[in-house]
């Protein structure tokens, strides 16, 4: 009995050791998907792993892929041959994300495309003309806020962003709410934990919902407002219109007026408007032409009318240019665009947000240079903060 007892522990331990061997042998892969807390994508690609069975997943390989943030969950393993998992990952310090974002100088609201990634450097752009943003036309462009003290060298804001679709974000402050509008569609928060979608009043004056880029802007006397891109159910050509902002009940008045111009085009663009010395400066895309696409125009009422100038800007080896936005100092603009290069497939190759400047009034423009940012900013809404 007591022989067979040995031979039964014997062959047991034999048992163990090839099926260690065994395992040991094989490699298991996991296939991540990384997605903030609220489910919003963090990176547009999926990154695969690979361990021997029954190992955990390094935590640290996760967090170099996602700066800024930490997995939801402690102990991941290879259990199985093959896994594709969707991880969730918190900020790493909450509390000191949104105290840096508050205390900067300059704050700005922009997209980021997750279902395309980068090429050398440039990314394509998965957007659609219809702009209906359900996650199947257009893809997944997810909310990103970054901040910086020059205006020049940007930090992105490591938290867990709104599961939405947005482009062409502005930001702004208001009765204690972080307001972003953009492409048909406003939220806000208090707190960058909870945010609440604003409803977006869709106006029959434009053909099919077709209301792009819309950015907030103050008048003289402190009012907000909002200018947008719309396609006019009369002309089919987009001009820029303007509506007030109700800022007690954070909604959008829907009463869009038309800016006027002396010699605008046919067809226009991405407003930027501010008051400044006394005038209301606008910078806009002129849309028929081919080349010198980039605009500035002044006037004395903020719906005009207005006289328009072409930028002497050069754009070096870029296509054209959209998106523009401005920061005015005392005696200079720091204007920025988004370049971009068409390819051989005829696509849209955008590189991140460029700035070029000028001595107000003289329309002399340096050479464009491109922001740091740790990702590919697109289309971007800045406000100074302080």
């Amino acid at each position: 009995m007591k022989n067979k007892i040995i031979l039964l522990f014997i062959l047991i331990c034999l048992a163990f050791i090839g099926l260690f061997s065994w395992l040991n042998n094989k490699e298991y892969r996991i296939t991540v998907r990384f997605t903030d807390e609220k489910g919003t994508l963090l990176r547009a690609n999926s990154e695969t792993f690979y361990a021997k069975p029954y190992r955990l997943l390094s935590r640290s390989k996760l967090e170099e892929l996602v700066p800024g943030y930490v997995p939801v969950k402690k102990f991941i393993f290879f259990k199985k041959p093959t896994q594709k998992l969707t991880i969730k990952f918190k900020p790493n310090n909450f509390d000191q994300e949104v105290k840096k974002f508050k205390n900067a100088k300059y704050v700005a609201a922009t997209f980021q495309p997750m279902t395309v990634t980068a090429n050398n450097g440039f990314q394509s752009d998965p957007y659609n003309t219809s702009r209906t943003y359900n996650g199947t036309k257009t893809g997944k462009d997810s909310l990103r806020l970054i901040y910086s003290n020059d205006s020049k060298n940007w930090e992105k804001l490591n938290i867990s962003y709104p599961r939405l679709n947005v482009r062409d974000p502005s930001i702004a402050k208001i009765n204690g709410y972080w307001y972003i509008v953009y492409t048909k569609g406003l939220i806000r928060t208090r707190n960058f934990k909870k945010w609440e979608k604003m409803s977006w009043p869709h106006s029959k004056m434009f053909a099919n919902h077709f209301e792009w880029a819309p950015e907030f802007f103050k008048d003289k006397k402190g009012r907000y407002h909002i200018i947008m891109a719309g396609n006019s159910v009369l002309t089919h050509n987009f001009q820029l219109y303007i509506s007030d902002f109700d800022c007690k009940n954070g909604q959008i008045k829907n009463n869009w007026k038309a800016i006027k111009g002396y010699d605008f085009p046919s067809n226009m663009i991405d407003g930027n408007l501010t008051y400044f010395h006394g005038r209301y400066v606008l910078f806009y895309k002129n849309e028929d032409v081919a080349k010198n696409k980039l605009t500035m125009a002044v006037s004395k009422n903020y719906l005009g009318p207005y006289t328009s100038q072409t930028l002497n800007v050069d754009l070096n080896s870029y296509t054209s240019a959209e998106g523009l936005e401005a920061v005015f100092f005392k005696k200079s603009i720091r204007l920025y665009v988004d370049p971009y290069i068409i390819n051989n497939k005829n696509q849209s190759m955008y590189n991140g947000v460029h700035y070029t400047e000028e001595k107000y009034g003289t329309n002399n423009w340096s050479s464009l240079k491109a922001i740091k940012a740790p990702f590919i900013v697109r289309h971007f809404g800045i406000l100074r903060n302080k």
